[in-house]
């Protein structure tokens, strides 16, 4: 059973899946605290896009539903530890302007418990992965549509990000742009997976793994219908990179 109350328990969830072809990841799937850190942060904030990728939880649980792949998400805010970081960078002081008075001036126990949080979750991943070796790892994010400190439209639905490893990304890519979508498909938008990857490098491309870093528009997944709606063109997706070559003739 999940200890809520523990920071390092709480670090991780899982959704159990036959597919071990795939495993899919979702790093900010949560805006929960541990009851016993508070960030000084508002509660209006916390429901808002520098706490949690909105919606990716929910979509990352619909995509394991539809291909019956397994999935571990990140049990914890983005504020309390930042998964998608490497360690030396995984506790922010501000996020998009604001503030997070909680993260400032932590002590080495403090900073050492965010930290086993981080480990926590990567060690999941790579146990996973070593207990069954998948041909393609998924990651889900969201995005906002506009950054308070930059307020310029995202005009994308939805993007992939990639640092080196392309091989996934290519067929990938060419399925979306089949797909009736309101905006461009992305590349590397609204960030390079160049500079921001820390999950995908850490545990795919560092093992050879294939993957696809997905980036969805939250207002686009913010309820059931639209969840529904992108679950199923990432579904499309995720099958195209899958029989695609090298992955087709891979056991």
């Amino acid at each position: 059973m999940l200890k809520i109350d523990d920071p390092v328990a709480g670090a991780v969830q899982t959704i159990a899946g036959s597919n071990h072809r795939l495993l899919l990841l979702c790093d900010h799937a949560s805006n929960r605290l541990p009851p016993a850190i508070a960030l000084g942060v508002p509660d209006a904030a916390m429901r808002d896009h520098i706490a949690y990728d909105i919606g990716a939880a929910d979509l990352t649980a619909a995509l394991a539903t539809q291909l019956g792949a397994p999935a571990i998400l990140g049990g914890w805010s983005r504020l309390l530890v930042d998964l998608n970081r490497p360690p030396a960078q995984a506790v922010v002081a501000s996020s998009d302007g604001r503030t997070i008075p909680g993260n400032i001036g932590l002590d080495a126990a403090a900073l050492d418990l965010r930290l086993q949080v981080h480990a926590a979750f990567h060690d999941a991943i790579a146990a996973a992965i070593a207990a069954q070796r998948p041909q393609l790892l998924v990651s889900v994010h969201s995005f906002t549509p506009a950054l308070a400190s930059a307020p310029a439209a995202r005009p994308w639905p939805i993007a992939l990000l990639w640092n080196r490893d392309e091989r996934a990304t290519r067929p990938a890519l060419t399925a979306l742009r089949r797909e009736s979508l309101s905006g461009p498909v992305g590349e590397n938008q609204p960030y390079s997976g160049r500079q921001l990857n820390y999950t995908m490098d850490r545990h795919a491309e560092a093992n050879g793994i294939a993957y696809l870093g997905f980036e969805v528009r939250q207002d686009l997944v913010s309820d059931g219908a639209g969840v529904a709606r992108y679950a199923a063109i990432l579904a499309r997706a995720i099958m195209a990179a899958l029989t695609a070559a090298p992955f087709a003739n891979q056991p």
